[in-house]
């Protein structure tokens, strides 16, 4: 496709300062900080390692909140990495990487997280069985009550999302600051009242043989990686951040900071009441811990506040991934009726839906785990990429205005460069290595690289055809 250079119709600024926090905030909260404790445990002998690794990835992550925060407030426009990229990199690169953004992480993403919040926390609260099948595809897939309530909850939330930004941020901040607010609230119960290791049975667990060598650490800190994700959600939506230049900033700082002092917080209560030894063995480790300091009605709370949490990233998701599309069609990378601005919502509605049509149809599939894994890696290097355009734009635009300058530049970015190029070579290296279903995650790398070669291939012969 012919890219192009965007018209008029664009959304309406209604996201103020709250609004954007709880888009940065809500977008990191999720199931990454139930999960990864335990990761981490296993892979470290002592405390200082836990919450070393646990603060490196908090750093990492406002690393890359202070290189967007520059991007976002100098070019606040609805799309994030694309825009960044295609201003920095070029159009091939912009494209791939938005492609896979859109129909894959995105996608991918709003598949995982609704059935995922139905098959786990849906049925805990409602007390029922959800695993049973409901009917049989044509093509020999059983679908399964989860799976079909799933399908209800992501049409449901962009229905949300497309009767306009206002409400779908109201909703964001409410999902946000309620599991805030409660989490931080238990975890100082926790660390008031925790009771001592050695009286659950699991206390003796021992730390993995790789423990506190160098695997052992990588393994701990992707896993700390992947739960502070999220945090880069509100450049998506750059374009209706009101005060952009103000906003985008705070957002990004504050909101990982925020979130970086509430996991610290929330360890420290798994570790003062189910030590690192009973931390390894936990599995999901607030509802261990809740179960412990309140029996059941402490394991139901806390499952509740973990469905709000996934709500919360969910409609993040949801929100952010239409901008990408809406930005692609907007210079022609896209179908162009994923350009358009409803007139009465101002929002990119047909986005919205096409968004919320992939992910039923990958629901449906139930490929979309497959597909999450897949494109891991390729998530990875779209990250670094944007980032990366910081450097690129200070040396090919140095005189743009800059409301914000990222901190600390240029050692906070390089951070977070060298932090994923560290990710992205270890993940290959275990690909090659032969491991399990290690070298899933190079299909999605390859399908990034197929789609620049092919997008620059055709631009090439584009350009050298003969003009009639």
């Amino acid at each position: 496709m012919a890219e192009r250079q965007p018209t008029s119709g664009e959304p309406v600024r209604v996201i103020r300062g709250l609004g954007a926090f709880a888009i940065v905030a809500g977008s990191m909260l999720g199931i990454g900080i139930f999960l990864s404790p335990a990761i981490v445990a296993k892979n470290t002998s002592s405390e200082f390692v836990f919450y070393l690794i646990w603060l490196l990835g908090g750093l990492t992550a406002l690393a890359g909140g202070v290189a967007c925060a520059e991007l976002g407030s100098m070019m606040p426009r609805a799309g994030g990495d694309y825009v960044y990229q295609y201003e920095a990199f070029g159009p091939s690169v912009a494209f791939a990487s938005g492609w896979v953004l859109f129909a894959a992480i995105f996608c991918g993403s709003i598949a995982t997280l609704g059935v995922g919040l139905c098959t786990y926390q849906l049925p805990v609260l409602l007390g029922i069985d959800l695993g049973w099948t409901v009917l049989e595809l044509p093509w020999g897939r059983e679908l399964s009550a989860a799976e079909v309530a799933a399908l209800l909850v992501i049409p449901a939330l962009t229905g949300l999302n497309a009767t306009g930004a206002r409400s779908s941020v109201r909703t964001q901040t409410l999902l946000t600051l309620v599991p805030i607010v409660l989490l931080a609230g238990m975890a100082t119960y926790a660390i008031l009242h925790g009771g001592e290791a050695e009286s659950l049975g699991f206390a003796t667990a021992q730390a993995d043989a790789r423990a506190d060598s160098l695997q052992g650490f990588v393994v701990a800190y992707m896993a700390v990686y992947f739960a502070y994700s999220g945090w880069i959600n509100i450049i998506y939506v750059a374009g209706e951040v009101s005060e952009p230049q103000r906003n985008i900033p705070r957002s990004l700082i504050w909101g990982t900071l925020g979130v970086c002092a509430l996991y610290l917080l929330i360890c420290v209560g798994f570790l003062r009441v189910l030590g690192l030894a009973g931390l390894r063995d936990a599995g999901e480790a607030g509802t261990a811990t809740a179960g412990i300091l309140a029996g059941t009605p402490g394991q139901i709370a806390i499952t509740t506040l973990i469905a709000i949490a996934l709500l919360a990233s969910l409609n993040g998701t949801v929100l952010g991934g239409a901008r990408v599309a809406y930005a692609m069609a907007r210079r022609g990378a896209m179908w162009p009726l994923m350009g358009k601005v409803d007139e009465a919502h101002h929002v990119p509605q047909r986005a919205l839906w096409v968004q919320c049509l992939l992910a039923c149809l990958l629901v449906l599939s139930g490929k979309f785990e497959q597909l999450y894994t897949m494109v891991s890696l390729a998530m990875v290097v779209t990250g670094t990429l944007t980032v990366a355009s910081l450097f690129v734009l200070r040396r090919t635009r140095p005189d743009a205005p800059r409301p914000y300058r990222a901190s600390l530049y240029p050692l906070l970015p390089a951070l977070y460069i060298a932090s994923s190029l560290g990710v992205v070579a270890i993940m290959v290296g275990s690909a090659l290595s032969g491991e399990r279903d290690a070298w899933y995650p190079l299909l999605g790398l390859g399908l990034l690289i197929l789609i620049f070669v092919g997008h620059a291939g055709l631009a090439r012969s584009r350009r050298d055809r003969p003009r009639a």
